[in-house]
């Protein structure tokens, strides 16, 4: 385990669920995040426009580093269909530092 907070950051986003494997391909070609996982279904409900809303979304938890995060945040708006896009960057308390290395690794642009 890596001491201290490591290096990477996991992103919550939601979005249509026609949509997730688009976004999280176009996400992983710019080499933005390292890996994402895609959940198919997550009943969302939250408030828009005054009113309380309810959608049948994905969720999809990308992983990357926390020097690939702005850029992250500057792409998902051209990427994703939603006016305000749900991206919530969490940082984890330990990871495995071969599993740094290698995230590390491939969110470098070639």
């Amino acid at each position: 385990m890596h001491g201290g907070a490591p290096d990477i950051q996991v992103i919550l986003m939601t979005c249509p669920p026609d949509q997730a494997e688009k976004i999280l391909l176009e996400l992983l070609e710019r080499r933005l995040v390292g890996c994402g996982n895609i959940v198919p279904l997550v009943r969302s409900r939250y408030w828009w426009e005054g009113r309380i809303c309810s959608d049948d979304e994905a969720l999809v938890v990308l992983e990357t580093t926390p020097d690939r995060l702005d850029a992250l945040y500057a792409a998902i708006p051209e990427v994703h269909p939603y006016s305000v896009p749900k991206v919530v960057a969490l940082q984890p308390s330990a990871c495995g530092e071969p599993y740094l290395q290698w995230l590390r690794a491939v969110t470098r642009p070639g």
